[in-house]
């Protein structure tokens, strides 16, 4: 059966707004407009900031603009692929904004590439010129003849072209950032949906502080935390390293900020060791890319902090249902947003809407494969609703486990069960041999403070018998029969996520 969203999950996002903001905030299909509503509606307000000169977003766009003359002072062609290697600087928020309102489309890169990665991808994305910080110049320079540093801005101010929301705006990178990561091509239309819904924010969404703690090269961090901050006329403060950022919470004084859920925890720790002071700026944290497990949302919430979680996709422009209420409905990625069509096939999430993007990059074979005969968007995510229209994502179709029996095991639900103990910081579940016979496995990572008076048999009886008691409640072919403790961290992928290939 096909949904399309009806007026209780619409009323269930726009109840969140006050009168005054639901006026103000439109659906603005172009970045474009949305520069150039920003710099209306906000003109002296402050914008960006490296924490010494900010800038006012009529500022802003004026700087855009100048960006923009040195883009076609290089020669580019409309439509041509311009790369920003560089952290979250306020010369590559600028050049983000003067890339795709020039025409052009950006292609934002993970700055923990090497040079061989680095110029494998400027040659499969076809760039046409590579902007670096100046910290990365070696590297930028060994692998892209066309490199410029990202801030030299000496130029006459050009406007934008004829954009509308079908130009492609951006490609972003998805399944990872080693080999060859696919591009997601995204229109302005479909990076702007993804922004507008990033709007939605109870208890007051306008003129919000924030540090870009997340690269604009993970579409959580372009989209939620950077244009999503410019629709409200937020003030964001760059961000050239993350562990720095940290330190610098009760400095800057944030009270929003975009993380994924580790990041979350090294706050909530750090308020833990130093006091309250150190975050009593924050009034909400916005957390994705992951699961949050629920003792994560109640440390945070103990705090006084809002959390607000959901999920999302690169290919459909990352935000797809969002929760606002997570600590009545800890398990649920909330309802999906609003002018969006979705059905459930064979478990599997399908969705359509402007948000989609219009294929892989350069990749008929993995765009026909994500899209099935009608259009849809194959999520790939395993998925349920509840009788209110409440989402519960139970597992990815990628990691089922299957059996020799034929059953399907999802590794993320039964992990999901395993976060709830006081005794689990991370956990991972995976196929596992045991006595020559295919199994299912276990490995835990203990949460210190849990365990810190344990010795190694109380440690290992106590996670035995925490599987013992869960393997109670599980059908046979889900029961855990391997367990492994681990003394180091999960390797992890650069948002922090577990790897589901581990060493």
């Amino acid at each position: 059966m096909i949904y399309n969203t009806n007026e209780a999950q619409r009323e269930y996002f726009y109840s969140m707004l006050t009168e005054e903001e639901r006026k103000l905030l439109k659906y603005i299909p172009t970045v474009s407009g949305l520069l150039d509503f920003a710099s209306e509606q906000y003109s002296e307000l402050p914008a960006i900031s490296d924490g010494k000169i900010t800038y006012s977003y009529k500022e802003l766009a004026e700087r855009v603009a100048v960006r923009r003359g040195y883009l076609k002072s290089l020669g580019l062609n409309y439509g041509d692929r311009v790369a920003v290697f560089a952290p979250n600087t306020t010369d590559s928020m600028e050049l983000y904004l003067a890339i795709v309102t020039g025409g052009f489309v950006s292609v934002m890169l993970p700055t923990q590439l090497d040079t061989v990665t680095l110029s494998a991808l400027c040659k499969k994305f076809r760039i046409s010129a590579l902007f670096y910080d100046r910290s990365f110049e070696e590297t930028a320079c060994c692998a892209f003849e066309k490199a410029y540093p990202t801030d030299y801005i000496q130029a006459e101010p050009t406007p934008s072209p004829e954009i509308t929301a079908e130009t492609v705006c951006s490609i972003c990178l998805t399944g990872g950032t080693t080999g060859s990561p696919k591009g997601a091509v995204l229109s302005h239309g479909a990076i702007m949906r993804g922004a507008f819904n990033g709007c939605f924010i109870s208890g007051g969404v306008l003129y919000q502080k924030q540090i870009a703690i997340l690269p604009l090269s993970h579409i959580f961090g372009l989209v939620k935390g950077f244009l999503s901050s410019v629709y409200t006329g937020g003030l964001i403060f760059e961000c050239r390293d993350v562990k720095q950022a940290f330190g610098l919470i009760p400095i800057l004084q944030p009270t929003t900020l975009v993380l994924v859920p580790g990041m979350a925890e090294i706050i909530v720790n750090l308020t833990k060791l130093k006091g309250k002071a150190y975050s009593q700026s924050l009034k909400t944290m916005i957390i994705g890319a992951a699961p949050v497990p629920p003792k994560l949302m109640k440390a945070i919430d103990t705090l006084g902090i809002k959390v607000l979680a959901g999920y999302g996709l690169t290919e459909g422009a990352n935000l797809t249902a969002g929760n606002k209420e997570v600590m009545k409905n800890p398990d649920s990625m909330g309802m999906i947003y609003p002018e969006q069509q979705y059905k459930v096939v064979n478990g599997e999430l399908r969705i359509k809407g402007d948000n989609l993007m219009n294929g892989y990059w350069d990749d008929d074979e993995a765009t026909k494969q994500a899209f099935d005969e009608d259009g849809w968007l194959r999520t790939g995510d395993l998925v349920k609703f509840d009788e209110n229209g409440y989402i519960y994502i139970t597992g990815r179709i990628k990691n089922l486990i299957i059996l020799s029996n034929g059953e399907n095991v999802s590794p993320e639900e039964l992990e999901e069960i395993f976060y709830k103990s006081d005794i689990v910081k991370d956990c991972l579940v995976s196929e596992a041999e045991l006595n020559g016979k295919q199994v299912i496995g276990i490995e835990f990572l203990p949460e210190a403070s849990a365990v810190k008076d344990m010795d190694e048999t109380e440690l290992y009886n106590s996670f035995r018998h925490l599987v013992n008691e869960t393997n109670k409640n599980l059908p046979s072919y889900k029961q855990i029969a391997k367990i492994n403790i681990r003394k180091e961290d999960f390797k992890r992928t650069n948002s922090m996520k577990i790897s589901r290939k581990q060493d």
